[in-house]
């Protein structure tokens, strides 16, 4: 396996919208080792993480890029954009409110990896009541 990561600024999601998903091809699953994030703006901000109810459709997708060069290319994508976008259900794997003070933000890290299965997603979703400020965002992981 080979280790490769993403950053990317999602939009300021509005209460119970996405700030981002993360997803894996029909070839290869994606191990998540870390993912990172921080407020842009003074906004509190209420973040979880989840997996999707439906398959969402991205739009907009970068690409992660692998930490040493002679690597294959990565197939795992972080998207910002949806024509189809995803809806959750009521089990997160993970949660953060944030304080309304730009640059708050928080580190998840998976010791022994979260797994997305081939073709499969992870949400970054706002589950509180407001609108979050956009967030600063990084993802590590192995495929």
């Amino acid at each position: 396996m080979a280790r490769f990561r993403a950053a990317v600024t999602t939009p300021a999601a509005a209460s119970g919208a996405t700030y981002a998903t993360i997803h894996a091809v029909a070839s290869r699953r994606l191990v998540i080792s870390e993912i990172g994030f921080s407020n842009n703006a003074a906004t509190a901000s209420s973040i979880q993480l989840i997996r999707p109810s439906n398959t969402p459709v991205a739009t907009t997708s970068l690409l992660g890029q692998a930490d040493d060069p002679a690597e294959a290319a990565a197939t795992g994508n972080v998207d910002t954009a949806w024509s189809t976008a995803p809806t959750i259900g009521t089990n997160p794997l993970q949660r953060i409110v944030l304080p309304a003070t730009a640059g708050a933000g928080g580190i998840w890290t998976f010791p022994n990896g979260l797994v997305i299965p081939v073709s499969g997603w992870l949400v970054i979703w706002n589950h509180g009541g407001a609108a979050g400020s956009a967030q600063s965002l990084y993802v590590v992981w192995d495929e």
